[in-house]
């Protein structure tokens, strides 16, 4: 039986146990909303349950900036005092969140008396919550690692989303399977939807082929199958690094460049008239890139692509592939020169791009 739906009256429920401790025999009658019995239930079990019911565990998936929050908890019956765990998923990046459980109604999410703020919720966190009759209330936020992945491998840039970004390239040579630096054009190169990841051979050349078009050496790739964005089996960093590391998706790329400024190797901003916003570091040219919103760093090399057996623009374009489907030929790319920085564009998918995970 389910007591959400066949016990509707708790006060009758509770009026109808037996006096003391219930026998493992005795039973508890239920009513209907026009008080008519609706049924017996045991009385045991009933107790068991409704201690329950206020409670219980759910992964809260909301969007970070969408302020009504939403959370499914198996069997659950809004009780005053009810405590609950949450898993969310997403930071809440808003002012004025309420949380919805179980299509219970809308309360607002309190912390310390007071309405919660942006950012205090942070992504991938388990926060303990009170009903009070009115509010739900923080009473402890449980952070979660991310992963084991060492902190000096990703950039918090107080994204929305709160996505972390990986500082270096994907390069499967290295034991830890990113490049060497972020300040380097030398990394592992992937075709669209395929894992089996390539390096250059030299500053001009590959031993693997390319092809120059997808009916080439692309066509007998598991890749070249895709009718639409990759699942983690055909995401080469999911595959090559492991949870939670992915490919970031074309959103997310626009994501990252609506919340940043351009800058030099000074930190000084780029002229924002300019089209080429590319600039040398260290020797290498690329883009840098400084969160507008915590000031947090990262470097994009003009790492090139591969075609056939040669290393295209190495030093003058840089080319990232994100994990979205754009047709039966193209998928969605990071691609900039020096006529522009375009986050959302796309290309063959037979070319070898460079990779820059999330998390």
């Amino acid at each position: 039986m389910n007591v959400i739906s066949q016990l509707n009256s708790m006060k009758a429920m509770m009026a109808a146990l037996p006096s003391g401790i219930p026998s493992a025999t005795q039973e508890a009658i239920y009513f209907n909303p026009d008080g008519t019995p609706a049924g017996k239930y045991p009385a045991r079990k009933l107790l068991q349950d409704m201690a329950n019911a206020g409670g219980g565990y759910g992964t809260c998936s909301t969007a970070a900036t969408t302020a009504a929050k939403e959370v499914t908890i198996d069997n659950f019956i809004l009780l005053k005092f009810g405590t609950i765990y949450v898993y969310f998923t997403s930071a809440i990046n808003v002012a004025g969140a309420t949380l919805d459980v179980s299509s219970s109604g809308a309360k607002p999410i309190k912390i310390m008396g007071a309405t919660l703020q942006p950012k205090v919720v942070k992504a991938r966190t388990i926060v303990q919550l009170v009903y009070d009759g009115t509010n739900w209330n923080i009473v402890n936020i449980f952070g979660l690692e991310t992963s084991s992945t060492p902190s000096d491998l990703y950039v918090d840039m107080g994204l929305p989303s709160g996505l972390l970004w990986a500082k270096k390239n994907i390069d499967i040579t290295q034991a830890d399977g990113f490049a060497a630096s972020e300040f380097q054009y030398e990394c592992t190169f992937f075709s669209w939807g395929n894992v089996d990841g390539h390096n250059p051979s030299s500053t001009s050349a590959f031993t693997y082929n390319w092809g120059t078009s997808n009916d080439g050496p692309y066509a007998s790739t598991p890749g070249a199958a895709l009718t639409g964005s990759e699942s983690p089996t055909f995401d080469a960093a999911r595959v090559n690094l492991g949870a939670p590391w992915r490919k970031p998706t074309t959103g997310e790329f626009a994501e990252l460049f609506a919340n940043i400024k351009y800058i030099d190797a000074n930190g000084d901003e780029v002229d924002t008239t300019q089209a080429d916003k590319r600039v040398t570091v260290n020797d290498v040219k690329g883009l840098y890139l400084e969160s507008t919103v915590n000031a947090n760093r990262l470097f994009f090399p003009c790492s090139g692509y591969g075609f056939a057996q040669s290393w295209g623009d190495r030093g003058s374009g840089g080319y990232y592939w994100s994990s979205s489907f754009y047709s039966a030929t193209n998928g969605r790319r990071l691609y900039f020169y020096s006529g522009g920085v375009y986050p959302q564009s796309n290309d063959n998918r037979f070319n070898g791009f460079a990779v820059r995970p999330v998390q």
